[in-house]
This record gives C-alpha cells, structure tokens and sequence, in this order.
C-alpha cells in the first residue's frame, strides 16, 4: 500500500503522463475528438478515420530519464509537468515490468557513478576534480535483455569505467552500456551482448541511442497500418526517414519488389544494412541523405509507385514540396505518412492536397498513454482531376 502512495504521488506531479487523472473511457474519448479537430485544420480534405489503437499501460519499453545526486541523496526519474523539477520515479504504470524491476539496479549503480570523482580541464591550462552528480539515463528493454545509454556532462574516468563494467557484469539481464557526452555519438563501454529486436521476423541488432518506438505494441500497430495501406508498390517503394529500418523489414517481405530506404543516422544505416545482411535480404537498396537539404526527386523517385515517409517532429515539408514540383506522370500513386506531430502534418498534407494527391484514410496510434501525444498513419493517393476540382472551386 505504502508503495501504490509513493506511485500515485509522483504520478499526480510527473509530466510523463499529465492526463492520467482522467477515467480511461473519457481519455480516449477526448484524445480522439481532439485528433479530429486538429486533422480538421487539413483545407480540401474529407478522410476516412480507421479505427484508432490504443496502447495502454505497461507496454513502454523504452524511456529516457534525468538523475541528479544532490548530498548522498539520488533522484532518477521525469520532470513535473510545465517545470525543470525532477520528480523521483520508483515504479512508472507505464513501463514494461521488465524496465520497472531494472530501476532499483540501476538507481544503486548511479548513487555509487555519481559520488566517482574525475579530474578534468578548468580554466588557464589547471584542472579541477570533480563528480558527474547529473545527466540522462535512456534505457530500453530489447527482445533479449536491457540496453543503457548515460548523457553526461563530462567524460568519465577509469574509475567510471570499472564501475560500469562491475554493473553490466552483476546484472545478468543487463546487456550493454554506453554513454555519450553533452548528446553526443555513443561510446560502447561495456557489452556482454548486443541488444536485439525482432521486426517482421528479422533479428535486428540495436545500435546504441539509436531510435526506435517506444512500445513494441505501437511499433505492430504502425507497421500493419503501413504496409496495410501500401498494398502492392508494384515494382518499387521508397521509405524515407527510414532509420533503422522499421517499416523496411515488411515493405521489402515481397522479394519481387525493389525497396529504396533512405535516411542521414550513419548508426541506424549502419544497424539497418548488418541486419539486411545477417537476414539475407537482397531487395534492398539504402541511400544515406540528408532529406531536408536534398528531399528525393525526380531520379531519386523513378518508377516509384509507393513512398512511406516517417519524419520527426518538424514534418517532411521540402520531401512534400520536392513530390509536388515533379510532372503529374512522375508522382509516385501512394503516399503513406507516418507522424509524430499531426501540427505538422497539416502543413504537408495540404502541400500534397495541392498537387493533385487525395488525403484517403487517416488512424490515430496512441502509443503515449495519458498525454496530449498524438500520432498517425496517413494514406494519400495521386488523383490528377482532384487538383482540377480544387483549382476549379478556389475560384
């Protein structure tokens, strides 16, 4: 009972789960009201909205947390809501089991980390010791054990190093740990064995930071909205903002099609091209762009029937821009875009509207229970008389 008081408390001031003092029923209720007044925002614009998916709680697999050491006291968990407080997190109703039972582990490896002091550079050539007393945690629970990833303020010392490695080797589902400095490329440190995910049947090893979905549940949700509204590319597909490879894995399934995955993450190319290799899947082709500065375009997109498009937040608008500047014979017939931000979206789904593209079929996945976070699947077909009748009617 103590321990359900202590979770409830820091529940009601954690900005992880915000809406969690509402009944599930009237949540869900207003997340999808609110969906549809923000996709309303789309000008010329009458999709059909599937069924929405709803992941609930216990399913988070993934979650990136702040420690701060103040005296020989430790806080690891979220900041309260609207400020830069750290709320102490003992049990989060969001995480998998498996992340929750880790916490304790992990809250005594960062009390013993953060007392290790390391000398580094100050001032005119003189160094100082100090403690790393602070920093980010992310952690995920792969298929085959955890996976940690520490974002500290200074490089670590030997004396990190050992206790890093004491760590990994005391906690048998514990399988690597890393770390990087001031959001930086990731240093494995220590790793007993690589952490892996099965996506559509492939083993893929995860490199470390990299991004993936927060829930595996979301993660099988997105990937049969996608390949449900890609149907057949007829040849040829694209996946763009493909990362390591998610919506890749079940788009290249039909070996007669030819997939062309694109994305600028050297680690998640990486990852994506050792797991096509180990899975001996042949049919596809990667291509390391930045799509912001150099969207795909007419060479890129030839004989493209599909493209699947998975930004982050800020949106694919120059991607949607570069598709909408191509000749009418040239466009690819579906777009399947996949976002995190549907504010975002409305600003490329009407630079598609414009050229000619229909805004079909929409669905809500709610991967982030209990908050304003909303994300979706969108189909878009290529219907040339569509933009006739919007021309026609703007004037």
């Amino acid at each position: 009972m103590a321990d359900n008081k202590i979770m409830e408390d820091a529940c009601a001031r954690c900005g992880g789960c915000p809406l969690r003092s509402m009944a599930e029923n009237e949540y869900r209720r207003n997340k999808a009201d609110n969906f549809a007044r923000t996709l309303a925002m789309v000008r010329n614009a009458a999709p059909l909205f599937d069924e929405p998916v709803f992941i609930g709680d216990g399913c988070r697999r993934r979650a990136d947390m702040a420690f701060v050491l103040s005296g020989k006291m430790l806080k690891l968990g979220f900041n309260q809501a609207g400020t830069h407080n750290l709320v102490d997190v003992r049990n989060c109703p969001m995480l998998t089991p498996g992340l929750n039972a880790f916490l304790p582990e992990l809250r005594r490896f960062l009390l013993e980390f953060c007392q290790i002091s390391v000398t580094v550079k100050a001032k005119r050539k003189k160094t100082q010791t100090v403690s790393l007393r602070c920093g980010s945690v992310r952690m995920l629970q792969a298929d085959n054990g955890m996976d940690v990833v520490l974002d500290l303020p200074a490089e670590p010392g030997l004396e990190h190093r050992l206790a890093a490695a004491d760590f990994v080797n005391a906690v048998s589902g514990l399988l690597r740990l890393s770390w990087c400095i001031g959001g930086g490329i990731p240093e494995t440190v220590v790793e007993k064995q690589v952490p892996e995910l099965y996506i559509s049947g492939c083993a893929v090893a995860v490199p470390p930071g990299v991004f993936l979905q927060a829930s595996k549940a979301a993660e099988n949700a997105m990937i049969a909205a996608v390949t449900g509204y890609a149907g057949n590319a007829g040849g040829k597909a694209a996946d763009l903002f493909c990362g390591l490879g998610t919506f890749t894995y079940p788009l290249a399934k039909n070996r007669a099609e030819e997939i062309i995955s694109a994305d600028s993450a050297p680690a998640a190319l990486k990852g994506l091209q050792n797991a096509l290799n180990r899975n001996q899947i042949h049919n596809v082709r990667i291509i390391s762009r930045n799509l912001f500065k150099s969207p795909f375009e007419a060479e890129d997109l030839d004989g493209v029937k599909v493209v699947v498009m998975d930004p982050p937040r800020a949106g694919a608008h120059e991607q949607c821009r570069a598709i909408a500047a191509l000749p009418q014979c040239r466009r690819p017939e579906k777009i399947v875009f996949v976002s995190c931000n549907p504010k975002t979206f409305v600003y490329d789904a009407e630079v598609l509207i414009n050229a000619g593209y229909v805004f079909e079929r929409v669905k809500l996945i709610d991967q982030f229970v209990y908050s304003g976070h909303q994300e979706l699947v969108a189909l878009f077909i290529f219907n040339p008389a569509s933009k006739i009748n919007l021309e026609n009617t703007k004037e």
